[in-house]
């Protein structure tokens, strides 16, 4: 029996062994067909096979390939693939379907299966010797140091996280580093003051003026809804007297009164040429207004002009109507300056030039004009300079109102230098988002035309220097929202550069 079943296994055996050394498949198939005919016809067989039967080797090594494997004994008309398979099957008792598992199980063929591809990459020195077995003889020997990093894929991984890892310290260094610093410190400044109770800048007390009207509120029939019909809302930043560009925004923007509001944020006059035609057109177009630092002054100016019992000679008052006039504060008038304790002769001499009616208009600005709710926005409030965080617009400080630019983290003070602490507009927006969605406002301001246009979430900065010839910019509510909202959009117009020069300039122009 132990015969019989290795002469069953054998050619079972010498299939595997075949198949294992790489030899094509369909040649494999064909020796042991013509094995089978060698042992059924062996005198049709060529002398050299039919003495013995030859291994395949000898097949391949002693005759002609093409002789014996396209030979007319093994013409395809005699037998179909599917009779000669089966053949193959019953006579070596291995079956063709299985015969990639019992490859796969086998001892046998435990080899790479490059080391089945006959070419010559093993062998030809283009393919480098890298592929060449480990002095050991360790065929599958792990790969050295040198082999990993010659790798282009791991030197393409390893450059791509380096670039990575460069721009995140740029990133961090440049953005998301002081970013986050402010952050931290803009909300460790809110939440002490408030677990504290320590209360904010302004609440306690704040001065009181009668001369001056510290909060007004828009009428409702101007403010726009969204709705198809509402009126538009135009606010615009610092005009100081250039009335020819406030003309040309106004025409850019094809404002009509009956369709449009206009609302100045402030410094109205001063610097410019032509403030009382900006405060003149003002009137006519029936515009709001708010209190600005320079009208504060101008309006000062013009109460201590009126309320001295030797009031000074006219002709000592600079006509600013005149073409050779230049304002120059460094050179006060021949009236004594200790008479008149608010403003330069630059302010005496623009008081004295405004008509009782642009003085009452001026006069009547509010510190602070509060819009009213509009969608997407808040409770919107139109000022001249900025506001404290925290403190109602009816407690605000009046004066810091007017010209402050930056606010100090610890104790939420206000100050006009922009160096003092940090922009007041970081904390107010800040704090904004630390709010119930519905007691959120948003604020628009003008003064510092040093940060020119800024558009935070919660601040709308529009004082661009128009009259350092930079642009008059006007933020237009009310066009086109979406979702029900209030559509906004910055206009602007390029200003003429009207700061006084110096006369060796002009003689030279």
């Amino acid at each position: 029996m132990d015969d019989e079943d290795d002469q069953r296994r054998r050619p079972m055996q010498e299939y595997v062994r075949l198949y294992n050394a790489g030899y094509p498949l369909h040649e494999i198939q064909r020796y042991f067909r013509e094995q089978r005919r060698l042992q059924q016809h062996p005198m049709t067989s060529s002398s050299l096979h039919s003495q013995h039967q030859p291994s395949f080797e000898q097949y391949r090594d002693e005759g002609d390939e093409k002789r014996w494997f396209d030979s007319p004994t093994l013409s395809d008309g005699d037998w179909t693939s599917a009779e000669e398979d089966e053949h193959i099957d019953k006579e070596t008792g291995f079956s063709t379907m299985s015969a990639n598992a019992y490859y796969r199980n086998s001892s046998l063929t435990q080899r790479p299966l490059v080391n089945y591809i006959r070419n010559d990459w093993q062998t030809d020195p283009r393919y480098g010797q890298r592929h060449s077995p480990p002095p050991d003889g360790d065929e599958y020997g792990p790969p050295d140091c040198i082999q990993i990093m010659s790798a282009k894929k791991l030197r393409r991984v390893v450059g791509l996280l380096l670039l990575s890892l460069v721009l995140s310290c740029i990133a961090w260094a440049w953005w998301l580093g002081p970013k986050l610093s402010e952050h931290l410190m803009l909300k460790g400044s809110l939440d002490t003051r408030i677990q504290a109770g320590k209360g904010w800048f302004g609440v306690n007390m704040r001065p009181k003026f009668a001369d001056m009207v510290q909060l007004e509120t828009l009428d409702a029939s101007l403010v726009p809804t969204g709705e198809r019909g509402s009126k538009r809302l135009i606010v615009v930043g610092d005009v100081h007297g250039c009335k020819d560009e406030l003309s040309d925004l106004l025409s850019k923007l094809s404002f009509h009164p009956s369709t449009d509001h206009l609302i100045l944020a402030g410094d109205l006059v001063s610097k410019g040429p032509s403030s009382s035609a900006v405060v003149s057109l003002a009137l006519s177009l029936n515009a709001s207004c708010v209190r600005g630092n320079h009208e504060d002054r101008v309006l000062l100016a013009h109460r201590d002009l009126n309320s001295r019992s030797l009031k000074p000679v006219r002709s000592s008052i600079p006509d600013l109507k005149s073409k050779h006039y230049t304002p120059n504060p460094s050179q006060p008038s021949d009236a004594d300056n200790n008479a008149f304790p608010h403003g330069d002769a630059t302010d005496r001499a623009l008081a004295a030039s405004l008509s009782p009616a642009e003085i009452a208009y001026l006069a009547a600005c509010p510190v602070i004009l509060r819009v009213g709710p509009i969608p997407s926005m808040g409770d919107v409030s139109v000022v001249h300079a900025g506001l404290v965080p925290g403190v109602a617009l009816e407690r605000q400080d009046p004066s810091a109102v007017m010209s402050m630019r930056s606010i100090d983290l610890g104790t939420h003070v206000p100050s006009r230098d922009a160096n003092e602490g940090v922009p007041w507009t970081k904390l107010w927006n800040k704090y904004q988002g630390m709010l119930p969605k519905r007691q959120r406002s948003t604020v628009l301001y003008g003064h510092d035309s040093k940060r020119g246009l800024v558009l935070d979430r919660w601040s709308k900065g529009l004082d661009t220097g128009c009259v350092k010839g930079g642009r008059l910019s006007a933020l237009v509510l009310g066009e086109g929202g979406w979702r029900g909202g209030v559509g906004t959009r910055v206009v602007s117009v390029k200003c003429r550069d009207y700061r006084p020069r110096e006369l060796g300039v002009l003689g030279q122009s």
